[in-house]
C-alpha cells in the first residue's frame, strides 16, 4: 500500500533491545493488518484452508502435542481447524506410515515436526547421550536395561510403553508421577534417537528401533559422523529462526539477538496495541505492511487452547483485544472462563469462548458455557457458528448438542434456528 494511506508508516525511532539496532526503520500497523498477518501465516484465513497435514507443518513449522481429551486432544484441534475432513489418523500417517514425512520429539514441548528438521536435532540427541544424568545420558546401572530393551525390540517388534516390565524397580517421572525404571531407559533412548515412536493407541507409544522406523538417509546421520550435519552455527540460526517462525509476531530475547543478529529484525508498532513495540522477522515485513487488504472469509473457526494464533496471550490482549488463559491447570475454584475453552475466531476478530467436553457413550457435546465478547452480534454469528460447531460435532463422533449457559441468552434462540443438533435443556 501506499505510505499516503495512512494504514502504515515507517517509524525509525523504534529502536531493538539495547543489543543492537537492525539496518533501516520499523513500521506501525493497524490491529486490523497485525490480526490478518497472523491469520493468515497461521493458515486461518477461512476454516480448513490447508490441503493436508504436511502443508500444516510446512507452514506452522511444527504442531504441538498433548495427550489431554476432553473433547479432542490440542494437535488434533490445531489440524482439524485447518485440515479439510481432518481425522486423527491423517496424522499417524504422516508420523508413522511409510515413508515417514514427521517426527515426534522436544522443541521445547512435545511437538510433531517435518522429517526436514531431523537432521538439526542429531547433534542434541548425541549431546544428551554423551552426558551421563537423571535425565540425560544413561546411568550406569541403566545400561544392561538398554541392552535389554533393544533386543526385545529386535527379537518382538514394537514395545508398549506399560510392558517395558517393573523389575527394575520405579522411580519418579518428569511429570512426578511414578514410572517403572524401564520406562524410563526407554524415554532417555527415544531421546537419543536410538529408537523411535512406532505407533501410538491411546496415546500410548510403542517404542522400536530406528533403524527400522527413518529413512535410511535420515538413519545414516546417527551412524556416521558429524560431517554429514549441518554445523553448530547453521544449526543454531535453523532452530532460532524456525521458533520465531512458528510466532511471527513476537519479542525477541537476548539469545536470539546473539544467535541471528539485530539486522534480521524489523521493530512493529500495533496502533491501539500498547507503547511496547514487536518484532517480525524481516523477510515478513513486506507480508506484515500488506496485510491490511488480505482476505479473510466470514466463517468461525474453533481454536485449540495452544493454537499458534492465540499461544502468546500477551501479543493476543494487544492485536486481538481478547483477555484468554488456558486454564486446565488452574484450581477449579480459580478459573475465570472453564476447563478446556476454546477460542472463537469470526473473520478477524476473537469473538468469543466456548468450554466443550464429549460424552462418548451417549454421543453428546456437552458446551459448559458458550461466551461472546462485548459488542458481537449473537443473531450474526450464530449461522457461522452453528456450522463450525456441526462440523466440530460430526469430529468428535456426537450426535447431539446441549448447551448449558449461553451469553448473552440471545444465542440460543439464534442457535436454535439453524443448529439442528442443538437439544433444549
Amino acid at each position: 500500500p501506499s505510505l499516503a494511506t495512512g494504514r502504515w508508516r515507517i517509524t525509525p525511532e523504534l529502536p531493538l533491545p539495547s543489543e543492537g539496532r537492525g539496518q533501516g526503520g520499523g513500521v506501525t500497523v493497524s490491529q486490523t493488518a497485525a490480526r490478518r498477518f497472523l491469520i493468515h501465516k497461521f493458515g486461518l484465513w477461512r476454516p480448513q484452508a490447508l490441503p493436508d497435514v504436511p502443508s500444516a507443518l510446512d507452514l506452522l513449522e511444527f504442531v504441538q502435542m498433548d495427550s489431554i481429551n476432553v473433547c479432542g486432544r490440542i494437535h488434533d484441534l490445531i489440524l482439524w481447524a485447518r485440515v479439510p475432513d481432518y481425522r486423527p489418523a491423517l496424522l499417524d500417517a504422516v508420523l508413522y506410515g511409510e515413508p515417514r514425512a514427521a517426527f515426534e520429539y522436544y522443541f521445547p514441548n512435545l511437538c510433531a515436526l517435518p522429517m526436514r528438521d531431523y537432521p538439526y536435532f542429531v547433534r542434541a540427541m548425541r549431546a544428551r547421550a554423551a552426558t551421563p544424568g537423571r535425565w540425560h545420558g544413561l546411568l550406569p546401572d541403566e545400561i544392561p536395561i538398554a541392552e535389554r530393551l533393544l533386543a526385545r525390540m529386535e527379537a518382538e517388534g514394537p514395545l508398549r510403553t506399560r510392558r517395558t516390565g517393573s523389575e527394575d524397580g520405579h522411580t519418579t517421572s518428569g511429570w512426578g508421577t511414578r514410572a517403572t525404571v524401564a520406562s524410563q531407559v526407554l524415554d532417555k533412548l527415544w531421546m537419543h534417537g536410538r529408537v523411535g515412536i512406532a505407533r501410538r493407541e491411546n496415546f500410548e507409544r510403542w517404542f522400536d528401533r530406528s533403524e527400522r522406523l527413518l529413512p535410511d538417509d535420515v538413519w545414516a546421520l546417527h551412524a556416521e559422523g558429524a560431517d554429514r550435519l549441518p554445523g553448530e552455527d547453521e544449526e543454531r540460526r535453523y532452530k532460532c529462526r524456525k521458533r520465531l517462525r512458528a510466532r511471527r509476531l513476537f519479542r525477541p530475547n537476548k539469545n536470539d539477538l546473539a544467535v541471528l543478529g539485530a539486522d534480521a529484525f524489523a521493530p512493529v508498532a500495533v496502533e491501539g496495541g500498547g507503547a511496547r513495540p514487536w518484532y517480525v522477522l524481516r523477510e515478513d515485513l513486506t507480508a506484515l505492511t500488506a496485510a491490511e487488504d488480505l482476505a479473510v472469509s466470514g466463517d468461525v473457526s474453533l481454536l485449540a487452547p495452544l493454537d499458534p494464533l492465540v499461544y502468546d496471550r500477551e501479543r493476543t490482549r494487544a492485536v486481538f483485544g481478547f483477555d484468554y488463559t488456558w486454564e486446565v491447570y488452574t484450581p477449579a475454584a480459580k478459573r475465570r472462563w472453564g476447563y478446556y475453552v476454546l477460542p472463537i475466531l469470526w473473520g478477524d476478530r476473537l469473538a468469543g469462548r466456548l468450554d466443550p467436553k464429549i460424552d462418548r457413550k451417549t454421543k453428546t457435546l456437552h458446551l459448559h458455557s458458550l461466551r461472546l465478547e462485548p459488542g458481537v452480534d449473537a443473531e450474526g454469528i450464530a449461522p457461522p457458528l452453528a456450522a463450525r460447531l456441526t462440523d466440530y460435532a460430526a469430529f468428535l463422533g456426537a450426535e447431539r448438542v446441549v448447551l448449558r449457559t449461553p451469553e448473552p441468552e440471545a444465542l440460543r434462540p439464534a442457535l436454535a434456528g439453524c443448529l439442528p443438533l442443538l437439544e433444549n435443556v
